[in-house]
Parts: structure tokens; C-alpha cells; sequence
């Protein structure tokens, strides 16, 4: 079997596990995300200590963002939903862009069809504030929106993976 077919199953199997558990997932993808930003924290603070007498100011910026990384990975775990409010405001940002690119296509777009792409563009980015607006509002829509995605990106390897051994 390809490899891309076994991860684009693994994929699938992940998707569904977080869509049907959706407060665990979030939960094991907050303790996650705290460890690897703990990880950080401590190796950011050993490099600027390590590196302090050939750039001082360098090492009080690794210093000050270990300390940060840290304060934010304890905060991962103890607080789930604080996973949830940076994945809404990573939404928010991704809608405007999506907004402000749709927009600009209409204006500048030298067809019809780019007119027609940029405005669903506009309507997709509308989609993503609203996806924003439920991951602050209820932090479990956040691991439902990872399980989709998995889910998707799941049957894209699989499909993927199906293509590429009928090429070779």
C-alpha cells in the first residue's frame, strides 16, 4: 500500500476522532501545543544565555521570548480554551486578508471569472469571521474545525496517494 494512501487513513481517523470527541482533542492539542512552546521557551532561554557575551542584545530578546513561550505554554495547559481564542483570532486574521485580497480582485481583476473567484473569495473570508466568532464563543468548535480539515486533508492524500501508484 502507499504510504500517502496509510497517512491520508490515519488522517481520516484523526479527523473523526476529533469531531466525535471534540473536548479531548482539544484538550491533547492544548497540552501539545504547551509542551512544544515550553520545549521552546527553555532552549530560547539556554541560546540567549549561551550567546550573551558576543550579542547581548540578542540574547535579551531569546531571553524575554523563552520566558514568554513558557508563561504561554503553562497557560496551554491549564486553560484549553486559551488554545481556542489564538485559533479564533488566527480566523479573524485570515478572513480580513481573504476580505481585503477579494476585494482588490474585484477592482483590479482583468476578467470575469477572476471578478467571480475574488467574490468567492469575499464570501469565504465572511465564512472564516464566522468561524471565528464560534471558536471564541465555544472553544470545542475549534477541534471540530481541526477534524474537518484532517478529515479533507485525509482524502486529498488518499486520493493523492491512489494517483500516484497509477502513475507509476
Amino acid at each position: 500500500m502507499d504510504y500517502n494512501k496509510i497517512l491520508g487513513i490515519i488522517l481520516i481517523i484523526l479527523g473523526i476522532i476529533f469531531i466525535v470527541y471534540p473536548f479531548y482533542s482539544a484538550e491533547a492539542v492544548s497540552w501539545i501545543a504547551a509542551i512544544c512552546l515550553i520545549c521552546f521557551g527553555f532552549a530560547s532561554i539556554i541560546n540567549g544565555f549561551s550567546v550573551w557575551s558576543i550579542l547581548a542584545h540578542v540574547s535579551i530578546i531569546n531571553i524575554i521570548l523563552g520566558i514568554l513561550s513558557i508563561l504561554l505554554g503553562i497557560l496551554f495547559i491549564y486553560r484549553v480554551d486559551a488554545l481556542s481564542f489564538f485559533v479564533a483570532f488566527q480566523f479573524y486574521l485570515i478572513a480580513f486578508v481573504m476580505i481585503f485580497m477579494g476585494i482588490f480582485g474585484i477592482i483590479y481583476g482583468p476578467e470575469m471569472i477572476s471578478k467571480l473567484t475574488s467574490l468567492l473569495i469575499i464570501i469565504l473570508g465572511i465564512i472564516f469571521i464566522y468561524f471565528a466568532g464560534a471558536s471564541i464563543a465555544q472553544p470545542l468548535y475549534a477541534a471540530i474545525f481541526v477534524g474537518i480539515c484532517l478529515i479533507l486533508e485525509g482524502i486529498d492524500f488518499f486520493i493523492i496517494g491512489g494517483m500516484a501508484g497509477n502513475l507509476e
